[in-house]
């Protein structure tokens, strides 16, 4: 019989599965969360929303950055 591979998956406060860096592997980040992540102030991350730099997701007025986005970028490099 074949075992499944053990995989034991870290997980941030709010249950997400999260990567070797620390960010999670999925879901959508509020800009408040990519200015933690990124080390960058909100009014550079909205101006490089304006200017389609990153892609969102709206819900309302609510806007959302998918987090594997931000990671595929590289734009969770710049945080220091």
């Amino acid at each position: 019989m074949i075992k499944p591979m053990e995989m034991s998956l870290i997980r941030d406060e709010r249950g997400r599965p999260v990567g070797p860096d620390g960010y999670p592997l999925s879901g959508l980040a509020s800009v408040n969360e990519v200015v933690a992540a990124t080390g960058l102030s909100r009014s550079q991350i909205y101006a490089m929303i304006q200017r389609g730099e990153i892609a969102t997701k709206r819900f309302g007025r609510s806007v959302r950055v998918p987090w594997q986005l931000l990671r595929d970028e590289g734009i969770l490099g710049n945080a220091e």
